[in-house]
């Protein structure tokens, strides 16, 4: 199915670049989809444990499946960072000889705290970033 949805997807974006329409993606990943698409159409992966497709136009689910949907590990921008996540990330700062952070703008309070967490324990923190980050203003 996923070939199918990645070449649903494909003609749509040619379809949007035939009328100079085409949505950007941000550097997050993410795109303002407007009234472009109805959130009806979204094609879903099925449960990796009960394989169900939770599908919101799959007209056999029931109002309970219509609702659910199968979320990754990832932590998206503007989702909260599960606590289990930050007890063992907080473990590991606090068990670390060092802290490198490369790349990051220490902008987003989840990597924010757990820096300022190191440096609050006499924790060496090295920084390699392009611009000036959070933790040095």
């Amino acid at each position: 199915w996923l070939e199918e949805a990645t070449s649903a997807v494909q003609d749509r974006q040619n379809e949007d670049d035939a009328k100079g329409k085409r949505t950007e993606l941000r550097p997050d990943g993410d795109a303002e989809l407007g009234n472009k698409v109805s959130f009806d159409e979204f094609i879903l992966p099925s449960c990796p444990r009960c394989g169900e497709c939770h599908h919101s136009h799959n007209s056999t689910t029931t109002d309970q499946e219509k609702q659910s949907f199968f979320k990754t590990d990832v932590v998206f921008f503007g989702d909260s960072v599960p606590k289990h996540r930050f007890d063992i990330s907080y473990a590991a700062i606090d068990a670390a000889d060092g802290v490198l952070c490369i790349g990051s703008s220490l902008a987003v309070h989840s990597a924010f705290r757990l820096v300022k967490r190191a440096i609050e324990r006499g924790t060496p923190v090295a920084i390699l970033n392009v611009g000036e980050t959070r933790v040095e203003k």
